[in-house]
């Protein structure tokens, strides 16, 4: 009698665990730090895209061959540029330091970091970004902004930031209440994380005109993951210029209480670096709940996104060179230099 009454309370410990672990909890914690210390097993964030395996090296001769070609010709590209910059055909970038922050301002923006402008293009410049507006679709298509290790640091937090409207758009921008109950995120398309150094100018990458519709699986998934990589990039680079935006076309559907705000089906980023060994390297994405996607599957040349949205990116460069950079668009090439 006394063995059975034990042997059915083993089983209904054995069930309330079996049951309970996976439901949070105290006991769902201890099960789950349990996990990760007997089996090494750290649970996977489902927001979190899966990154390439950097670590794997290859002794073949051809590859050592091809990244050797590859220095080469990031290295007679510096020359051109660097020759470039001493005949005053590129503009020379000037880093200022980030005390007197009131300094950091668009009106820094390289010619050559911005896409080809039109005298019917409404451009609206902040202190940290340069956007096109298109009312057509109540966002910008594209928005530039300088990026650099030492914005990324700080302790300027979303707290203090509010969505609002965008007061320089001249037939006036979205409305954050468009959004509302949308089923879709106000993504952001320069990072309010770009600019943890200085509370105002996070708080300005909260205007409505830098904000476009997201699925809120991929803007708190893969599209965070790429903003993050972006910061390193940033903060190994020193200095780089980013271009955000979304693919913008006819026939998109449309969201919004007040306006009709287009809901887009892509969005790149492109990233310009202008140092030593100049690169670029575009994201091209769908705007998909992309679980368990490689960022680096989404790498393609700029040349691709200016077919995608027929944009003209760094417009200002020498031929030579924006060819050059335009054309190649390496995840190795950033990864490795770093």
């Amino acid at each position: 009698m006394n063995n059975r009454i034990i042997w059915i309370f083993v089983f209904v410990v054995i069930g309330f665990f079996l049951y309970y672990k996976d439901k949070g909890g105290l006991l769902g914690l201890g099960w789950k730090k349990t996990k990760e210390v007997i089996l090494n097993d750290k649970a996977k964030n489902p927001y979190k895209a899966p990154e390439p395996n950097e670590n794997v090296a290859s002794a073949d001769n051809s590859a050592q061959k091809k990244q050797e070609n590859e220095h080469s010709e990031t290295d007679d590209l510096w020359q051109k540029v660097k020759e470039k910059i001493k005949d005053g055909v590129i503009e020379k970038v000037v880093r200022r330091p980030i005390e007197g922050k009131e300094n950091i301002s668009d009106n820094d923006l390289p010619d050559f970091a911005l896409p080809a402008i039109k005298n019917s293009d409404e451009i609206i410049k902040h202190k940290a970004y340069t956007l096109k507006y298109v009312e057509k679709h109540e966002q910008a298509a594209w928005v530039v902004h300088r990026l650099r290790g030492d914005y990324t640091r700080g302790i300027a937090n979303r707290k203090g930031s509010e969505f609002i409207p965008d007061s320089q758009v001249s037939g006036k921008s979205a409305l954050p209440s468009d959004y509302s109950r949308s089923g879709y995120d106000r993504g952001h398309l320069v990072p309010a994380g770009d600019f943890k150094c200085c509370q105002d100018l996070m708080n300005e990458t909260f205007k409505t005109s830098n904000i476009s519709p997201q699925i809120p699986d991929f803007n708190r998934g893969i599209w965070e993951n790429i903003e993050e990589r972006i910061r390193a990039f940033a903060r190994n680079d020193d200095e780089i210029y980013v271009v955000t935006g979304p693919v913008l076309k006819d026939g998109l559907p449309t969201i919004g209480r007040y306006n009709y705000i287009s809901v887009p089906e892509q969005f790149y980023k492109i990233a310009l670096f202008m140092g030593n060994k100049p690169r670029a390297i575009a994201f091209l994405l769908p705007n998909e709940a992309l679980f368990g996607k490689r960022m680096n599957s989404y790498v393609v040349s700029v040349d691709e996104v200016e077919k995608t949205t027929g944009l003209d990116f760094f417009a200002k460069l020498p031929n030579d060179i924006q060819t050059k950079l335009e054309a190649n668009s390496s995840w190795e090439a950033w990864t490795k230099i770093q």
